[in-house]
């Protein structure tokens, strides 16, 4: 076993406060030293010289393997002295006591040693980048785990406990490929062919659907269409469709997915699938050719970007990605990722801007839901922002969405990043992202569109926000799977006390609750005010995200959960969204109960007791809702949906964070 130098330690620990040595700087050694002075926001602390000792990683787990031989088996005493002498290097302040004493007294340092050991190291590295549950096999060929994609965190979830715990109630792993919640076949209809159109709706029955489309697409993503363009176009298809749509065929597409979109809204899901699906259908055969460029590429572009929208709504996700991906990349053929010049017509430049930001935003998103890299590189990209182009249709607004795209990509970057630089940095890389995260909260709660009378319910607003939430529960996800790893570790070993996890752990696991709570709450909020999108994907995304993570958190750490509504919430919103026919919601619920019943399973003993008192609370949590909110829908601010962390509580955790890193530093 290695021998401890606490000679050399003691002379760098005697001239280096706390912070210097997490900072990996030069102190002066005074007191204050000088950078700390320099600053008011850190207290210059030195620590005490027998506490600073670098301690071998595999010392710590030979500690680990010893204290579980204590625990398990009656160890003779002079045993226990021994490791007690190893020990007191690690915890000096206890003092000699008599021979049952210091067994107890070693017995307890050899527990907090193997709390360090399993906890801090547990969670240096992202387990969904490096995992042997990357590439598995099913169906008879292998796929690839994204590792930000929630469908992929599910399965890998799923994989790992039927891994871990043979006798736990584990179905097979439901996989759900794309297709399984709906098929859509097409063939492209060729260029020199008229598109079918037959069985149009009314002229009237149209604009009444477009009007439901525009508002639950609403937002940014109606910057895809040109709406004085697009109803003039519409007069002339009913004045001769089939001229019309041989002569515009990229323009009749939209028109058709727009049909769909609003049937998808307006009415409940048929026998054989979504409302207004074959119209979708149809426009699917009129996509632009890769082989070919668009005579009109904006107006392709648009076509493109709202097929990838409905496959999405579909759980097509591959194909999805795909069509997004060439969106993006015809946007790069026409240069709309760079500034256009004075020549280039005013018009022209806003119409391209704003096409090319909301594919922006689009591909960055639909990237982290399949668990791939982004497509483009920011520094590739000189466009203006939406604020800073003349004349911009709601800039603050899809400016912020930009900002929260480039948080996602830096979440791709850092947390699941594959470079070894970051393999041993997960909790700081998280502190990263907090600081970002906490600047862009603030931003959000001083932006005149995220506040007033005005635009409490505005979609543009709560898709923001339900973005942001997501944000925090996609950076800290991978602690979570940290936490179940030692716990199923526990488990297979039958240690029955619960996993120790640090303040810094903790304090991400409350944040990533609190995020995944207020998203439920607002999503039923919605759901009582029939506002919720039901059909298309991003808020199903927000509801299943959230509550399975939440799942988790109360198995691996069930006391920070003090409020068990959220269940009660989950439930509501997915039913209301398969009442207004989500394609999705049906399978991610099935997915949610799955996990409840696997889990509960490794709970002995638990699970009645568990279901009478989560009835109870069911009942109650219902009554005291339904008594104390008036108009929850419109009053959606009020009710705080930005959460209970504010912009300073998470800057705050994310400062805690540098103490708490300097350990696991060290050992």
């Amino acid at each position: 076993m290695p021998t401890l130098r606490n000679s050399g330690v003691s002379k760098k620990t005697s001239k280096a406060c706390n912070r210097c040595r997490a900072l990996k700087v030069k102190c002066s050694g005074t007191q204050p030293c000088e950078r700390c002075a320099r600053s008011s926001k850190h207290q210059c602390v030195f620590a005490i010289e027998e506490k600073r000792v670098a301690v071998p990683e595999r010392y710590l787990r030979e500690l680990e393997r010893r204290s579980t031989i204590v625990n398990t088996k009656n160890v003779p005493t002079s045993g226990a002295d021994g490791r007690q002498s190893q020990t007191e290097s690690l915890s000096p302040t206890h003092g000699p006591t008599d021979s049952t004493g210091r067994r107890n007294v070693g017995e307890t340092a050899l527990n907090n040693a193997q709390d360090s050991a399993v906890t801090e190291p547990g969670f240096r590295q992202n387990p969904l980048v490096d995992y042997d549950l990357t590439f598995p096999k099913a169906a008879g060929r292998y796929w690839y785990m994204g590792p930000s994609s929630s469908w992929s965190f599910c399965r890998r979830v799923f994989a790992l406990i039927r891994q871990r715990i043979h006798e736990a109630d584990c179905p097979p792993v439901p996989w759900n490929f794309d297709g399984t919640a709906f098929h859509m076949d097409w063939a492209s209809l060729p260029r020199d062919k008229c598109p079918d159109v037959s069985n149009l709706p009314p002229l009237d029955y149209a604009l009444f659907l477009y009007n439901t489309a525009k508002f639950y697409l609403g937002g940014n993503l109606m910057c895809l269409i040109d709406e004085s363009n697009f109803l003039r176009q519409l007069n002339e298809l009913y004045a001769d469709p089939q001229l019309k749509a041989r002569q515009c065929r990229y323009w009749y597409a939209t028109y058709l997915l727009i049909i769909a979109f609003g049937k998808a809204f307006a009415c409940t899901r048929g026998h054989h699938g979504p409302s207004g699906y074959q119209y979708a259908q149809r426009a699917m055969g009129l996509l632009p050719s890769i082989s070919i460029l668009p005579a009109d590429t904006i107006e392709g572009i648009q076509l493109l970007a709202l097929a990838a929208i409905y496959l999405q709504s579909l759980d097509m996700r591959v194909g999805a990605f795909q069509v997004i991906g060439q969106a993006l990349r015809l946007c790069l053929v026409e240069g709309m990722h760079r500034e256009m010049r004075e020549e280039v017509e005013r018009e022209h430049s806003q119409r391209c801007s704003a096409v090319f930001w909301t594919v922006y935003v689009l591909e960055r998103e639909f990237s982290a839901l399949f668990g791939a890299p982004s497509s483009i590189r920011d520094e590739d990209i000189t466009a203006k922002l939406p604020a800073e182009a003349e004349n911009a249709a709601d800039p603050s607004m899809l400016k912020l969405h930009v900002q929260l795209s480039r948080l996602r990509a830096q979440i791709m970057d850092t947390v699941y990043s594959v470079e070894p630089a970051a393999a041993d940095s997960l909790v700081s890389n998280v502190q990263k992202i907090l600081r970002n995260l906490a600047i862009m909260l603030e931003d959000m709660r001083v932006d005149s569109r995220l506040h007033g009378p005005n635009s409490l319910a505005s979609r543009k607003a709560l898709r923001l926000i339900l973005g942001h939430h997501h944000c925090v529960v996609l950076s800290t996800r991978p602690l979570v799977m940290c936490a179940l790893n030692l716990c199923l570790d526990r488990r297979q070993r039958q240690i029955t006390e619960a996993i120790s996890l640090s303040p810094a752990v903790t304090s991400l696991l409350q944040a990533c609750l609190d995020s995944a709570q207020t998203t439920l709450r607002t999503l039923r909020l919605l759901a009582e005010e029939e506002l919720l999108e039901g059909f298309l994907p991003f808020q199903v995304e927000d509801a299943f995200s959230s509550a399975f993570i939440l799942q988790l958190i109360s198995f691996v750490a069930p006391d920070l959960i003090l409020d068990e509504g959220w269940n009660v919430n989950a439930q509501i919103a997915f039913d209301h969204m398969v009442a207004r026919g989500s394609i999705l919601a049906p399978l991610r619920l099935e997915e949610l109960r799955q996990l409840e019943r696997t889990l509960s399973s490794l709970k002995p003993g638990a699970q009645s007791e568990k279901t009478t008192e989560h009835g109870n609370e069911v009942d109650t949590q219902l009554g005291d809702d339904g008594h104390g909110l008036h108009e929850p829908g419109w009053d959606l601010f009020f009710m705080d949906c930005l959460g209970t962390l504010s912009s300073q509580d998470m800057m705050g955790l994310a400062d805690q964070l540098d103490s708490e890193t300097e350990f696991a530093a060290l050992i």
